[in-house]
């Protein structure tokens, strides 16, 4: 597994605060159709903290309908012996 594909279930509070921050632009952008320069001001970061982050972090239960969200675990042992 590369770095790039790892996923983490951190709490909420052990994330810096610019993480939770894009994570609210992202969401306000999605429902109040918001420009990205508006959402991100309205938050207090800057556009280029969103831009860095906008792809990586995002909420893991969100509220919207419709969603599913499934896990696979995947372990490294060989059965086939």
């Amino acid at each position: 597994m590369t770095e790039d594909s790892k996923y983490y279930v951190v709490k909420q509070k052990a994330l810096p605060e610019v993480l939770l921050k894009v994570a609210q632009v992202n969401k306000i952008i999605e429902t109040k159709r918001m420009s990205i320069a508006e959402a991100t001001e309205s938050v207090g970061i800057s556009r280029s903290s969103y831009y860095k982050y906008k792809d990586d972090i995002f909420p893991f239960h969100d509220q919207a309908k419709g969603r599913t969200v499934t896990f696979i675990f995947q372990n490294n042992l060989d059965f086939s012996k």
